[in-house]
């Protein structure tokens, strides 16, 4: 019994990393979103990067509307009239400190689709005088065969 218990902690343990890793959403689909007939969709995903190079989720907006942490290996999307619409990241520092943001202006034409890649990735970790990470935020509009291609890795954001 004792031998069963162990072997299940070890298993356990060495899966813990992996819990909650990736978003659990649905799958991307192509064109399955429809909106007015004056409006296009923008996709903002973020790639599923290593565990020890991924940093902390970052904020994501769309129109000034936010949509909340977005994981790795997730998308989220929205449909929106005409015009220009501004896709805004924002990391934190220990969910505590928020920093500048960063922004890419989207052009939305009717019946069209939009990618923006959006990854905090850790730059360096020190432990010389005690703990330290330092993290970045990437944010870019993709073109649209790289972005599906991307995109069809990731899960909806949830």
């Amino acid at each position: 019994m004792g031998g069963l218990i162990t072997r299940r902690s070890v298993f356990q343990l060495l899966t813990l990393p992996l819990a909650g890793c990736a978003a659990e959403g649905a799958r991307y689909i192509p064109n399955s979103l429809e909106g007015a007939k004056n409006s296009g969709t923008i996709y903002v995903y973020r790639p599923l990067t290593q565990l020890g190079q991924r940093g902390e989720d970052p904020f994501v907006s769309m129109a000034h509307k936010s949509y909340g942490r977005m994981r790795s290996g997730s998308f989220i999307a929205g449909t929106f009239p005409e015009g220009e619409v501004d896709v805004t990241v924002q990391q934190s520092l220990l969910f505590l400190v928020p920093t500048i943001p960063k922004t890419v202006t989207v052009t939305v034409v009717r019946g069209s689709q939009s990618y923006v890649r959006v990854d905090q990735i850790i730059d360096k970790i020190g432990v010389t005088e005690g703990a330290s990470v330092a993290q970045s935020i990437e944010i870019e509009e993709m073109p649209i065969d790289v972005g599906q291609a991307e995109l069809a890795q990731t899960r909806q954001n949830i």
